[in-house]
């Protein structure tokens, strides 16, 4: 499995809110209800998001003092080498000195750091075999856990994913990668208060990972905390300020304070950066509806509909003539 995008829903409607994902709009028997779309960066988890941990000390060091035999000290010649090629982002080139080094001299680090470099060309399950194989030879190597945590989240085995990475970050708290790869576990098993708390971690670590504001609004969200996710928002969009998501996600948060002006405003804003934003239409098409402009709110869920938007459909046979 390669990247997965989550897509998220929030139900908006002038009574209590309620949350829902991954699944059609509940439907109300009192109130009409407006659905709100969230949607997440395309890297909540994605080969970006594991190339930010690259620099890691422990994996790019070499270690140790004592006298080498003829054979280890070409071992370990290799394997400087393949390091040199890592550090300069030629995994392959790695891999093939990692492997050299590795047909002289069975040893975990060489098994580790050859798994974090299939990890980088997406070759998941040879990442983890030699994550298991630097496990078995030398079990303190922490860092294996973190290996075959993501290639197991990579390849859909999200509970041993999740079991892994439990192991990795009880030992280890410093890799942003790991708690990110966290949150989407958390997320995927609607924990969003547990998938809030890892990317505040997240955050912590490095301000300026990939859309890691753009997770925290959707989880503050979720939350009910919609200034907060307000404000997450504002900090993605200093960051990246042509982030479509982060400007169709602060306005449905926008949309559940009532400040309708400011959510047209960026909803407006998500469609001129991504012209076929089907999420983004949708969400504008109800606020225009909310505002008394049907015509215009139908019109803005053709636009949907044309972009894949099944619910959009809905809204048109219920609402449109």
């Amino acid at each position: 499995m390669k990247h997965i995008t989550l897509f998220i829903f929030a139900l908006f409607c002038g009574l209590p809110y309620s949350v829902d994902a991954q699944t059609n709009p509940q439907k109300s028997g009192t109130k009409q209800e407006t659905l709100i779309r969230l949607t997440p960066q395309m890297s909540d988890t994605n080969n970006k998001s594991t190339k930010q941990g690259s620099k890691d000390k422990s994996i790019n060091a070499l270690g140790g003092s004592k006298k080498l035999t003829p054979k280890e000290d070409s071992a370990r010649n290799y394997l400087k080498e393949g390091l040199i090629k890592a550090k300069s982002a030629d995994y392959n080139g790695a891999i093939a000195d990692f492997t050299k080094s590795l047909d002289l001299v069975k040893d975990g680090s060489g098994y580790l750091r050859r798994g974090f470099a299939y990890l980088m060309v997406l070759n998941y399950g040879a990442a983890m075999q030699d994550a298991a194989e630097a496990l078995r030879l030398k079990p303190s190597l922490t860092k294996a856990y973190y290996i075959r945590g993501v290639g197991r989240y990579e390849t859909g085995d999200f509970k041993g994913a999740k079991e892994d990475l439990d192991v990795f970050l009880e030992k280890d708290r410093t890799n942003a990668s790991a708690f990110n790869y966290m949150a989407a576990l958390l997320f995927m098993n609607q924990d969003f208060k547990g998938a809030l708390i890892n990317y505040e971690e997240v955050a912590k670590l490095d301000p300026k990972f990939q859309d890691v504001f753009t997770n925290l609004g959707m989880m503050r969200h979720y939350s009910k905390d919609y200034k907060g996710a307000v404000a997450d928002y504002d900090e993605a969009l200093k960051q990246k300020p042509d982030n479509a998501t982060a400007y169709n996600n602060r306005g449905a948060a926008r949309m559940m304070l009532k400040e309708l002006d400011g959510a047209m405003a960026d909803l407006n804003e998500a469609i001129k950066l991504s012209s076929k934003y089907a999420e983004a239409y949708d969400n504008r098409g109800r606020l225009k509806q909310e505002l008394g402009d049907l015509a215009g709110a139908c019109a803005d869920w053709q636009l949907a509909s044309a972009n894949g938007m099944e619910v959009s459909r809905e809204r048109i046979t219920q609402f449109c003539k």
